[in-house]
C-alpha cells in the first residue's frame, strides 16, 4: 500500500523537476522521459498524477500564480494604505522571483506560450483575479490613473519581471532600498 506522503513526494519531485527541466531546456526541450528521470521515477508514475505533460505544466502554473498571489498580497498588509500595499507588493513580488528565479524563466515562456492564449481564452477578455482587482480598487478610488488593466499591468508586472530577471542573471545587484527606488518610478507613472 502506497502512503499518502510518498504519493505527494513522488508528485512534488516530478513538480519540480519540471520546474528544473524547462529553465534548462525550455518547454519543447522538456520530454516526459526527461521528467521521470530528474524525479528519479518511471514514466508510467507521471501518468498516474497527469494526463500528460501539458497537465503537468498546467499544475504548476496555479502553483506558481499562487504563490505570486501570496507574495504580493501579504495578509499582514491588508489593512495598510493602498500606496504602502503596491510597494509592499511589488517589492514581495518581485523578491520571489529573485528568489525562485526557475519560478520566473516558467512564467516568462508561459505567457509567451499556447498554453496562456488558451487560458486567456477560456477565461475570457480580461480574467478577474485578485491582480485586476487591486489595480482597478485603485483606479476607481483615485489613487491611480484611470486606464485600462493591460496598460497598468504591463508597466507594474514588467518592471517586476525585467527588474528579477537583471538581478539574477547578473547585471545587477538590488537591495531593498534599490527596490524600493524602482517601485517609486512605477507607482510614479501610474498614479
Amino acid at each position: 500500500m502506497i502512503v499518502q506522503s510518498e504519493i505527494k513526494d513522488k508528485k512534488k519531485a516530478i513538480l519540480r523537476s519540471t520546474l528544473e527541466l524547462i529553465r534548462e531546456n525550455g518547454f519543447h526541450g522538456t520530454s516526459i522521459s526527461l521528467i521521470a528521470k530528474k524525479a528519479g521515477v518511471a514514466s508510467g508514475t507521471i501518468y498516474h498524477y497527469f494526463t500528460n505533460k501539458d497537465a503537468v505544466i498546467i499544475e504548476l502554473h496555479d502553483i506558481i500564480r499562487k504563490e505570486m498571489l501570496a507574495a504580493m498580497f501579504n495578509n499582514a498588509h491588508k489593512k495598510e494604505d493602498y500606496k504602502t500595499r503596491f510597494f509592499k507588493g511589488w517589492t514581495g513580488l518581485c523578491i520571489y522571483f529573485i528568489d525562485n528565479a526557475s519560478c520566473l524563466i516558467f512564467i516568462e515562456q508561459y505567457n509567451s506560450s499556447p498554453y496562456f492564449k488558451m487560458n486567456k481564452k477560456k477565461q475570457g477578455k480580461i480574467p478577474v483575479n485578485k491582480f485586476s482587482e487591486f489595480f482597478q480598487y485603485g483606479m476607481d478610488n483615485g489613487f491611480l490613473k484611470k486606464m485600462e488593466y493591460n496598460l497598468v499591468a504591463s508597466v507594474v508586472f514588467g518592471g517586476i519581471m525585467n527588474t528579477a530577471k537583471y538581478h539574477t542573471n547578473g547585471q545587477y545587484k538590488y537591495n531593498d532600498n534599490d527596490l524600493c527606488k524602482i517601485a517609486k518610478i512605477i507607482w510614479d507613472g501610474i498614479k
